[in-house]
C-alpha cells in the first residue's frame, strides 16, 4: 500500500502474517522468499523486512534472500546474547558477511551501554552511528510519521539521518 512518503511503500503487518511460518514450510524452501522478491527487483531500490525476532522458517527465508541482514541491538546482556545467536547462525550457514549492526535505545549515561557498545564495536559488525533513546523517538509513534517529518532539525532526526547515510555506504 502507499504511504503518505514519496516512493515508500508497505505491507502492514497483522494477524494473517502470523501464517507466513506454515505457508513457508509447505513449500519446504529457503529460496521461496527469495524467489518471489525477483518478481518485483526492478521494481523498488531496497525492500526492508522487520523480521520477529527468534528463528523461524520465515527468519530463514529471509536471512537467505537478503543482501544484508541489518540488526538493531539495545546494549543490554539480553541483546548480547541475541547477537551471538544471530551471528553463530549466520556463521554456520555462511552468510556471516551479511550481519550489519546498529545500536538502539542507547543511553550514554548508563555505563552498561558504553562497555557493551565498545565491546561489541570490537567485532566489526556495528555501524559507528547509533539511534539513541529520546523522546522525540518514541513520538513517532504519536505523530504516526519518520522523526525527520515532524521534528527535522532534531538530534534523533540527526542521529537516523546518519545512521541511514552509513548503512547505504556499508550495503553498496
Amino acid at each position: 500500500m502507499e504511504t503518505d512518503y514519496e516512493n515508500l511503500h508497505i505491507i502492514p503487518a497483522d494477524t494473517s502474517a502470523r501464517k507466513m511460518d506454515i505457508l513457508l514450510d509447505h513449500h519446504a524452501s529457503k529460496k521461496q522468499l527469495k524467489t518471489l522478491l525477483k518478481k518485483i527487483a526492478y521494481d523498488y531500490d531496497f525492500v526492508l523486512f522487520d523480521c520477529p525476532p527468534g528463528f523461524s522458517i520465515l527468519a530463514d527465508n529471509i536471512f537467505h534472500a537478503s543482501n544484508a541482514v541489518l540488526m538493531p541491538v539495545i546494549p543490554t546482556t539480553l541483546s548480547i546474547r541475541t547477537y551471538e545467536q544471530v551471528k553463530e547462525h549466520l556463521g554456520e550457514k555462511g552468510d556471516i558477511d551479511k550481519l550489519m549492526c546498529f545500536f538502539t535505545m542507547v543511553d550514554m549515561r548508563k555505563s552498561m551501554h558504553s562497555d557493551v557498545m565498545q565491546q561489541l564495536y570490537k567485532d566489526k559488525k556495528f555501524f559507528e552511528h547509533y539511534i539513541p533513546n529520546l523522546s522525540d523517538i518514541e513520538k513517532m509513534g504519536i505523530y504516526n510519521a519518520p522523526v525527520p517529518a515532524f521534528a527535522p532539525s532534531s538530534y534523533a532526526a540527526i542521529c537516523y539521518n546518519a545512521l541511514w547515510q552509513e548503512i547505504k555506504e556499508g550495503i553498496f
